[in-house]
């Protein structure tokens, strides 16, 4: 993944990394823009959940528990090698104390990492003066990988309607990766990922926020499927 973000791209190209896994499967179903977003040619969607490993390998494609990977595993070692190599990182979101908090962190373990951000709290109306400066904050630092990370489906808008004013080699949609990075959420042990109970973990640590994501949208995200399935199935001659 690392090679990926870091690797030399022509000017004006872009990638950006999509996560994907149960609760992304259900705001497909809700909101199209994250459809939309993960569709697009130069999206490279990460398997981010062990029950799309699941599926996918029940629709008989060949994907190992290896595939699945999570911005917790690489997001540290992606700052480093940014330092290493010289690369600029802004990070978009996240609430400000927790954004200057992880800025400071970072700052203060790489001395040569350029690394700027902005909080996720402000006007994304087309147009809007909030909108607008944030973009030219991102522009004037001249990173190479934006982490956007506020939350979905709101990450993945923002990205879908501007994406063509980040002149930005790599956008990452990381979701709560820096908030875990700057300590504000308890990070869950990695063997937990690799067994499809990571959802457990964060469900323990904040139930009253991840109860209706890891509840409640299971069981309608299998009702989409199921009337998909329907609607989708052969019909008799």
């Amino acid at each position: 993944m690392l090679d990926e973000i870091f690797r030399p791209r022509p000017p004006g190209t872009r990638i950006v990394l999509g996560g994907a896994n149960l609760h992304g499967l259900y705001v497909t179903h809700v909101d199209p823009a994250y459809d939309r977003l993960l569709a697009r040619p130069d999206t490279l969607v990460i398997l981010d959940g062990m029950p799309l490993v699941w599926m996918l390998r029940a629709r008989g494609h060949k994907v190992e528990r290896a595939h699945r990977t999570t911005w917790v595993d690489w997001l540290t070692d992606s700052f480093e090698r940014a330092a290493r190599e010289g690369k600029g990182v802004f990070v978009l979101g996240h609430a400000p104390e927790v954004l200057e908090t992880g800025l400071a962190l970072a700052r203060a373990r790489w001395p040569s990492l350029r690394i700027d951000g902005h909080h996720g709290f402000f006007d994304m109306t087309a147009g809007s003066a909030e909108l607008e400066a944030v973009l030219a904050r991102i522009a004037a630092a001249e990173p190479h990988f934006l982490v956007v990370g506020m939350g979905m489906p709101r990450q993945e808008r923002f990205v879908d309607a501007y994406r063509e004013r980040l002149a930005v080699p790599v956008v990452g949609l990381g979701g709560a990766a820096f908030a875990y990075f700057a300590g504000f959420e308890p990070t869950p042990p990695r063997w937990m990922g690799r067994w499809g109970l990571e959802w457990l973990h964060r469900l323990a640590a904040d139930p009253r926020r991840m109860a209706h994501r890891y509840l409640l949208e299971p069981p309608l995200l299998a009702g989409h499927l199921a009337r998909r399935a329907w609607t989708q199935r052969p019909q008799s001659p």
